[in-house]
């Protein structure tokens, strides 16, 4: 009760209601800061760099507090290419953190960082046993290679699929081949099958091709390219690039 009251005076001295109707004069933000679509228990998902007004907006216009209503969100933070957390970014982060606990209480069911820098992990780990299980539960960590498929398990809904899918355009070279080559769609999902791309096959030296392939796919599952030197003994260079083409939209701000 007394973190209710302590919410409620802040919100009066922080003039929200007023800050709804604000221009902040800051268009740019509208591509970084935005909700869109829900997690798998029906929270909205909020993609957001520290913004009041879009989250008092949002509480208001996207949650449900009748009794069997979605009353809490899920909040989605990039941290790619973020400084370290020494100094004045320490600092604003605490401050945010506090700000959001304080006057918002258990309007967040879920916060999921996502392209996290390694120092950042690593100082997670130190400070993880000084945490509760409750806060432990509702905080997730995402490096930068585990990012797109935790956001994806953690979000319904019809588009989804469309956000994520897209078209994966690749080519390759072996120099001096004689090496088996192959490529397979490998989906996540349970009860969905692996595809081949390419089946599997043994590449002579004098053929001394450039493999080319393309897939599309709905979701974002993964596509892999199998190089099989186990037949030689000598190191082979392989050369190849790719390219991920999206065949969806991006969400308006």
């Amino acid at each position: 009760m007394a973190m209710l009251k302590s919410a409620v005076l802040w919100r009066k001295r922080f003039g929200i209601d007023e800050l709804l109707g604000v221009d902040l004069g800051l268009p740019e933000l509208e591509k970084v800061v935005f909700y869109h679509g829900a997690d798998r228990e029906g929270h909205p998902v909020c993609y957001n760099v520290w913004r009041i007004q879009l989250l008092e907006r949002n509480i208001r216009e996207q949650l449900d507090f009748s009794p069997n209503g979605i009353c809490s969100m899920v909040q989605v933070t990039d941290l790619k290419n973020s400084p370290p957390m020494l100094g004045k970014h320490h600092g604003v982060t605490c401050q945010s953190l506090a700000l959001l606990q304080d006057n918002y209480p258990e309007f967040v069911a879920k916060k999921v960082f996502i392209n996290v820098p390694w120092w950042y992990l690593a100082a997670n780990k130190v400070m993880s046993p000084f945490l509760t299980q409750r806060t432990k539960s509702k905080i997730v960590f995402c490096s930068p290679d585990r990012s797109a498929e935790t956001l994806f398990r953690n979000r319904r809904g019809p588009r989804q699929r469309g956000l994520h899918g897209g078209v994966a355009v690749w080519k390759l070279r072996v120099l001096g081949w004689e090496v088996s080559y192959g490529a397979e769609f490998a989906p996540d999902a349970e009860g969905r099958y692996t595809v081949i791309v390419e089946k599997m096959r043994k590449v002579p030296a004098h053929e001394e091709p450039i493999m080319k392939g393309s897939f599309k796919a709905a979701g974002p599952d993964k596509v892999v390219l199998a190089v099989d030197n186990r037949a030689s003994k000598k190191k082979k260079l392989l050369l190849y690039r790719f390219r991920v083409k999206s065949t969806a939209t991006e969400p308006a701000a």
